[in-house]
């Protein structure tokens, strides 16, 4: 090599990382937020408890029920549903935006239509099945005499049928709305930075004064106002349930400004730092506020089922206390994860890539394992935390044997993992947004 070619050699730029991808590299601070990533996957893992629950609630009011029932399955139950979706909805938008972010448009369409739509559509073919012969057979088994009761005999007695006419979504409703949501802000995301650039700086400007700048100290307040006035179009205390493939309208939009405070929060990442600052204070009225919710949203579903006179303004103030509630927790919790979870961990890891699995296979299961265990008479308190346990378990063994090291495996988690995944060589990290 000559001067000159020294010369050139010298003055010309670094090759970029093999990290990043050419045409749309890595934007600084997109790492691995293990914190949201905890988040996330707690919110689906909590979906377990919450369902597994229902077979436990006094009174009655899921498809099917334990004769060992507790009064406090029931306020686990709306403790969880409070403000489980709306932190899963925030944490999606916000690696939506950095999935779009680092792989563009015609990357991110591929990689939520391989991670998403086909979970959906496959998943729900296989998992409707699935529950309708776990109700069949937990109502066998009930019916069965207790000294000729075997797995054996419920199974030629159940009925095998799987009525599709009336079938819903299900507990996958969650997937079908991020196709919404998706969709929407994605698009919307491409038409602004192409076709109206000042418009989206104009935006990202208004968002960062709020959460970051000179009005900040409005930020909650401008939360909890949104979304209690779109609480209050709910048909009853809480968020309405989807139970249908048809949109419910005023539940996703409800959800969107979940999710769209997720995705414009990418942008202005910064504030996850931030919220760092207060964060156990934050966690800790969040908490209290929690408290006071489910009592309010006791209180408050009697008095709409008596019909009392005080019952529309006490469904007022639950959907309020309900908004507030959220906000403020996945406010702390945000914070909270951020400040215990700094780095890489295994076990840790190996929870978060098994979630969405178990999320999505779990249905089925918290009715077959709770009716197997039906003749066990103990109270519904204890009863109820070991089923949990159970369903877990039994769905992680399936995760690793059968799932993880699988082309399922590459489907939900982006690539297959090693069988055994605390060993040293366990290859290359996957991507923040996997």
């Amino acid at each position: 090599m000559n001067t000159n070619d020294r010369g050139i050699a010298a003055a010309s730029p670094p090759p970029p990382l093999l990290t990043d991808h050419p045409l749309h590299p890595r934007s600084p601070g997109t790492g691995r937020y293990h914190g949201l990533d905890v988040i996330r996957a707690t919110m689906m893992l909590l979906g377990v408890v919450i369902h597994t629950a229902l077979v436990y609630c006094e009174p009655q009011i899921w498809i099917y029920a334990d004769p060992d029932r507790t009064e406090s399955a029931g306020l686990l139950v709306l403790a969880i549903h409070i403000f489980r979706m709306p932190a899963f909805f925030v944490m999606a938008g916000f690696f939506g935006a950095m999935l779009f972010d680092r792989r563009g448009p015609g990357g991110f369409t591929s990689h939520r239509y391989d991670r998403i739509v086909l979970p959906l559509v496959i998943g729900w073919f296989v998992i409707y099945p699935l529950l309708a012969w776990s109700i069949s057979f937990a109502f066998t088994w009930q019916f069965l005499p207790a000294e000729s009761r075997t797995i054996g005999l419920a199974y030629e007695k159940m009925s095998l049928n799987a009525d599709f006419a009336d079938a819903g979504p299900m507990h996958l409703w969650f997937l079908y709305y991020l196709v919404y949501f998706y969709l929407a802000f994605a698009t919307a995301t491409f038409l602004l930075r192409r076709f109206s650039g000042p418009v989206a700086g104009w935006l990202r400007a208004g968002f960062r004064c709020v959460a970051l700048g000179p009005l900040r100290l409005i930020r909650l307040p401008i939360l909890i106002v949104a979304t209690s006035l779109l609480m209050l179009t709910m048909t009853e205390p809480g968020i309405d349930t989807a139970e249908s493939f048809w949109p419910v309208w005023h539940v996703i939009y409800l959800y969107a400004i979940y999710f769209g405070v997720g995705w414009m929060a990418f942008g202005d990442r910064e504030i996850v730092v931030r919220l760092k600052d207060w964060a156990w204070i934050r966690l800790g009225i969040g908490g209290t506020l929690l408290i006071c919710a489910v009592g309010m949203g006791v209180a408050t579903s009697l008095a709409v089922a008596a019909e009392e006179g005080n019952g529309e303004a006490m469904f007022i103030a639950n959907q309020c206390l309900q908004a507030t509630t959220c906000w403020v927790l996945i406010l702390g919790i945000t914070g909270v994860s951020e400040r215990l979870f700094t780095r890489a961990n295994p076990m840790v890891r190996y929870m978060v890539d098994a979630s969405y699995w178990i999320y999505l296979m779990h249905l089925p299961l918290t009715i077959f394992i709770p009716a197997l265990f039906r003749g066990w008479n103990v109270w519904g308190i204890v009863k109820m935390p070991v089923m949990i346990v159970l369903v877990t378990v039994l769905l992680l063994v399936v995760y690793h044997v059968a799932v993880r090291g699988t082309a399922l495996g590459a489907l939900l988690n982006g690539r297959r993992y090693p069988v055994w995944p605390f060993t040293r060589a366990r290859g290359p990290e996957p991507a923040p947004t996997e």
